[in-house]
């Protein structure tokens, strides 16, 4: 068992990560308005998916924070439907200066652009639409 194990040791230590930094800065909204991040992922394209977000206002308060399970799905349905539940609380909470910044370009093309969709997405971008109307204000923004 040792021995499987040193050598398994040195075979790890021969493995080579290739990572990148990249310097990301959070700028606050303007004031009267809240900014809304979310995120979605997949372990696996499709998988298991998750959403999360923080909403915070001009100040960078914390107003909420969201992370739920989203069952089966792809790594877009799980970008639009952290979108979905974070705008959902926004209009709730009747936050209607919202400036929602994303990490998906795609996301955002099919917001503001109202482009096709692809098929499994369609009817969550309807919903997302007809949500968007409810701000009277509402920016989309991609960030890394």
């Amino acid at each position: 068992m040792c021995k499987e194990i040193r050598s398994l040791c040195k075979l790890l230590e021969k493995c080579i990560h290739d990572s990148k930094v990249t310097a990301v800065r959070w700028i606050k909204p303007p004031e009267k308005w809240v900014k809304l991040n979310t995120d979605g992922s997949a372990l696996s394209n499709p998988g298991n998916i998750r959403a999360g977000g923080v909403l915070r206002n001009h100040k960078g308060e914390l107003l909420f924070a969201f992370s739920v399970p989203l069952g089966e799905g792809t790594n877009n349905q799980a970008e639009v439907e952290a979108t979905l539940f974070g705008l959902t609380w926004c209009d709730q909470l009747n936050y209607n200066k919202v400036i929602l910044e994303v990490d998906s370009q795609l996301l955002v093309d099919w917001f503001l652009n109202n482009k096709t969709t692809l098929w499994s997405n369609s009817s969550q971008m309807q919903r997302l639409q007809q949500l968007s109307s409810n701000f009277p204000q509402l920016k989309c923004t991609y960030t890394l």
